[in-house]
């Protein structure tokens, strides 16, 4: 008896219910969690908790953010040289700008990503991202600038100018994440109640577990569409159904909710379009004139008469897609790109991808799309590990964000699909979409750090429930 005590990691009670305090050599372990988790530390900053933040740090993933952000900038400095010398008498001034904008993107990534992803988890943030993707989407709208382009895209803060809608997409992954996060508490507490009848108990689930969130999120779109935004309207349909994907929602809930809200959407928006004045309709198709002119380019080849297409409505796109071939093999040579000198508009933003492979070739295009892959694969590898539904559901939002958007980059300048208007992620220019990315990979890197279950501790917990039950 005396030799079980000894290797029972369960205390002795006295017949009051009280605990036998263990003798100082007997008392190994009298917490399950201790084997698995280290006791937390009460003191503020200590020279080992840097060393445990730094030992729990994904570092493969942070050398490859560097990586990519470095050789980013060289391909941004490269391509945007002539258009900065001829607007601004600086051929580094993008350069320097995106430079400053990474800089204070790296400093935030960092901190939320030491940042344990459970803070995230709070009620209070998630209603507030959501509260902030509305009120920016509307704010666009109302005060936006930058119709000259086809779209309100930007919001002027004083000397500051931000693109909404890039907060909008990272903000609202948040958001609906925590709501998941509370409702899977809530259902797991048995404070979700439910009718008696079964109709009622369907109804009631697949409006608390899809049509809620889900239409919460096609409201924010539906803003964003209306800017009118649609590039942003797509990657922000294609994150939230992702997000939804992977949050644990009962196909149930998604069949019942999917029909109610196809049903009520379809039957709000006819009965809206019938009612709406023919000049308000005029008005509203003419701020899509945009959109149809970008599909008719793609759908003209080039070779047949269109007397709604110009020669200088195809410029962009054709000589984009001359730069593509220019490049041969190896390419012309970093910096000796042609189409960068006026050729393509603005060649450090949408068609950025295009002047690259001008300069490296099929070999440089192939070696950007390997190093996407490998920083794919290691946010996927996160997204399969993650410990519960609220990190699986960030992580797998802010991969789906940042790569939906490479593939549409690419995918445009290939001639794929339609021009959208769309980025390529860590390379082009664009201080709100660097900044917000960058926070969005901090995200993945938080619930890489203390939102997954590593391997050895799920070998850990075994053997504590096995030796539980030898004992």
């Amino acid at each position: 008896m005396a030799d079980k005590k000894r290797h029972s990691i369960i205390p002795d009670k006295k017949p009051d219910g009280s605990i036998n305090s263990p003798e100082p050599e007997k008392a190994v372990v009298t917490d399950i969690n201790s084997l698995i988790e280290p006791p937390s530390e009460k003191e503020g900053l200590t020279p080992a908790k840097i060393e445990k933040a730094v030992k729990t740090a994904d570092i493969p993933m942070i050398l490859m953010i560097f990586v990519m952000i470095v050789f980013g900038l060289i391909i941004l400095y490269s391509v945007s040289g002539p258009d900065a010398y001829g607007q601004f008498q600086d051929s580094s001034w993008f350069l320097t700008r995106q430079l400053r904008f990474t800089i204070g993107g790296l400093v935030v990534m960092f901190i939320v990503a030491f940042i344990p992803i459970d803070f995230f988890k709070q009620k209070w943030i998630a209603i507030s991202a959501y509260v902030l993707s509305l009120g920016l989407a509307l704010a666009t709208i109302l005060f936006g600038v930058g119709r000259e382009h086809g779209a309100s895209r930007w919001i002027n803060i004083g000397p500051i100018q931000l693109q909404s809608s890039e907060i909008i997409k990272v903000a609202l992954i948040v958001a609906f994440a925590g709501y998941r996060a509370m409702i899977a508490q809530l259902k797991s507490e048995g404070r979700v109640k439910r009718p008696k009848s079964k109709a009622g108990r369907i109804l009631i689930d697949a409006m608390v577990e899809f049509i809620i969130p889900i239409v919460l999120c096609i409201l924010v779109d539906l803003v964003i569409v209306l800017q009118p935004h649609v590039s942003c309207f797509i990657i922000v349909a294609a994150v939230v159904a992702m997000c939804a994907i992977v949050s644990e929602i009962p196909l149930k809930d998604w069949i019942v909710g999917g029909i109610i809200v196809a049903i009520v959407g379809g039957a709000v928006g006819g009965i809206a379009w019938a009612l709406m004045p023919q000049a308000k309709k005029d008005r509203f198709m003419k701020n899509y004139a945009h959109v149809f002119k970008r599909i008719s380019i793609y759908n003209s080849d080039g070779e047949t008469e269109d007397e709604e297409l110009t020669k200088d409505d195809t410029r962009q796109v054709d000589n984009a897609l001359n730069a593509l071939g220019s490049g041969g093999m190896w390419g012309v040579g970093l910096g000796n790109s042609r189409a960068k000198y006026n050729y393509v508009s603005e060649a450090q933003n949408d068609y950025i991808f295009s002047i690259y492979i001008e300069e490296t070739g099929f070999v440089g295009g192939v070696v950007l799309v390997l190093m996407y892959l490998v920083m794919f694969f290691m946010c996927l590898k996160v997204c399969w590990r993650a410990k519960d539904v609220f990190s699986r559901t960030v992580a797998t939002g802010c991969t789906a964000l940042i790569f939906v958007e490479v593939l549409l980059n690419i995918s445009v300048e290939l001639q794929v699909i339609p021009a959208t208007g769309v980025t390529l992620p860590f390379i082009s220019y664009g201080g709100t979409a660097q900044v917000c990315l960058l926070i969005a990979y901090g995200l993945i890197l938080s619930v890489s750090r203390s939102g997954t279950v590593r391997p050895e501790k799920k070998n850990l917990a075994s053997s504590v429930k096995e030796i539980r039950t030898e004992a």
